[in-house]
């Protein structure tokens, strides 16, 4: 036992000092092999630092301020690049506020939305009832108001801190970084800084975009303040739940190029906002409050060429004099159209669905519908049509729209339960159409799907060849249609690649030109 020698003190060296660690403690030791890189080390090789600069300075380009500033710790090589100054910035409250806070305001809402769903099955009347139902929901959702308030407090105090850095900052940092867009997204109850940022932000930094975006409680701000500054640059103003406080009879809403009014900033007052704003080329309402039993556009000296009406409670619309209009966007419920004097009008696009909660018409009791009359009552000539009629039931008539000149035609997320007749009876209308697109939802197994060579698919493109006999391409693809972030209304579609066998793919073909003399070319994908 005397002989064997003693177990190994260091076995496994983690950090740098053990390495010093022993060398001290054995100084007759040898030294440590230096480690040789192996093949798998190779993967780990930084191959972006190798690319020329110009690649580098794009790629630097697409990152915002924060990332930007980051990539000064990579190399050498990083550090070194020339930077330009970013001159657009989005300081948000919702960057400081941890994850867990997400979480539990999620949770939060789906309690609410539990509560919500039960009193409407119900249909309680009973104030009694109501209230004992209300405790129980209060009693849940407690625990996560306390917390959620916590988080709250401590990120607004740190949001105010870092807001104050930026935008109060000494007037020689602002002639050193210019800030062309800006955008400010806060809590509501902390609602003391709005007038000092707002101000500062277009007065002080001459930003020409601005947008300000306030959760929770309801802002304000009276853009006569700005009047006497001559700094004033602003061209695009986006406000999501604060609301202009007698506002629209100053001289900066008239540089306004585009005005976009959010949820809780559109109080009504539309002819005022439009003979004030007399520069106006893009307008956006999304998500009012205000339920108006119509809403009324009569501004013969508008120059408004694309307006957006975006899940809103307008009973109907009417645009009566826009003359410089030239898209119309309408999301949401289904809203009554009336077009008047819009010469210019050639694309339009409506997204509509037709829930189950106001599906019943009240006089008669039965599942209410739409005359094509309703949304296109005196349409002028249109150049490009998109259609989007969603519910779980048929709510739109078949109808034919004047299309003589109607060139492009897109219809998406049809449900597969609908009937197609207003489809073709649509196509048959438009004989100078050049671009056909329809999309069928296949909501039965919750998933969008293309063409698959169905029974049902066949017969449906041979309707569609047969009505329009100058088609000349046909493309079946499988994919899936979505809306566009960037842009309401717009669409993008998202194809899926599906392997055709030989076999099927001659029996599909066969099946879809059976009949036709000059069938056209048909491209399955």
């Amino acid at each position: 036992m005397a002989s064997e020698r003693p177990p190994s003190r260091y076995r496994r060296l983690r950090k740098a000092f053990d390495l010093s660690a022993v060398t001290a403690a054995s100084p007759d030791s040898k030294p440590a092999k230096r480690m040789r890189t192996t093949e798998k080390s190779t993967i780990y090789e930084d191959r972006i630092s190798s690319l020329p600069e110009e690649i580098l300075l794009m790629i630097l380009d697409k990152l915002d301020a924060r990332s930007t500033m980051t990539t000064t710790i990579l190399s050498k090589r990083w550090r070194d690049l020339p930077r330009r100054l970013p001159t657009s910035y989005n300081i948000a409250v919702d960057d400081i506020l941890p994850p867990r806070y997400h979480r539990l305001k999620r949770l939060n809402m789906e309690a609410m939305a539990a509560y919500e769903a039960e009193k409407n099955m119900h249909k309680l009347t009973d104030i009694y009832a109501i209230k004992a139902r209300h405790e129980r929901w209060m009693a849940k959702i407690r625990p996560f108001t306390a917390i959620l308030e916590r988080y709250e407090r401590r990120a607004m105090r740190r949001y105010v801190k870092q807001v104050n850095a930026f935008l109060l900052a000494p007037k020689n940092v602002r002639q050193r970084r210019p800030v062309h867009k800006l955008r400010l997204q806060m809590l509501g109850r902390w609602h003391e800084n709005i007038d000092e940022w707002v101000t500062a932000a277009i007065a002080k930094w001459g930003v020409e975009d601005f947008e300000l975006v306030i959760d929770g409680d309801c802002g304000g701000y009276n853009l006569k303040q700005l009047d006497g500054y001559r700094n004033v640059r602003l061209e695009r103003l986006t406000l999501s739940n604060c609301q202009p406080i007698c506002s629209w009879n100053c001289l900066t809403v008239q540089r306004l190029t585009k005005l976009t009014l959010g949820a809780g900033s559109y109080m009504g007052m539309i002819s005022e906002i439009l003979r004030n704003c007399i520069e106006l080329r893009d307008f956006s309402i999304t998500s009012s409050r205000v339920c108006q039993a119509a809403l009324r556009f009569f501004v013969p000296t508008s120059k408004i060429k694309s307006l957006q009406v975006d899940r809103c409670c307008f009973g109907k619309i009417y645009l009566m004099s826009l003359p410089c209009l030239e898209t119309f966007v309408c999301r949401g419920r289904p809203t009554k159209l009336s077009y008047g004097e819009v010469p210019r009008l050639r694309h339009v696009s409506l997204d509509y669905l037709q829930t189950e909660d106001n599906d019943i018409d009240d006089g008669s009791g039965t599942s209410r519908t739409y005359p094509p009359s309703k949304f296109f009552k005196r349409i002028p000539p249109l150049d490009f049509l998109v259609l989007q009629f969603k519910g779980p039931r048929m709510w739109i008539e078949p109808f034919v729209v004047p299309g003589g000149q109607l060139k492009k035609l897109f219809i998406a997320n049809v449900p597969v339960n609908w009937d197609v007749l207003w489809i073709l009876l649509l196509l048959g209308a438009a004989p100078a159409l050049e671009s056909f697109h329809v999309h069928i939802d296949n909501n039965s197994e919750q998933r969008s799907s293309g063409f698959e060579g169905l029974g049902w698919q066949t017969s449906f493109v041979r309707l569609i060849m047969k009505r329009a006999p100058l088609l000349r391409h046909v493309h079946l693809l499988d994919g899936e249609v979505r809306d566009d972030e960037q842009e309401l209304g717009a669409l993008q579609i998202v194809p899926r690649r599906r392997v055709w066998h030989e076999c099927e793919r001659a029996e599909v073909l066969d099946d879809l030109t059976a009949g036709f003399r000059f069938p056209p070319r048909i491209i399955l994908e």
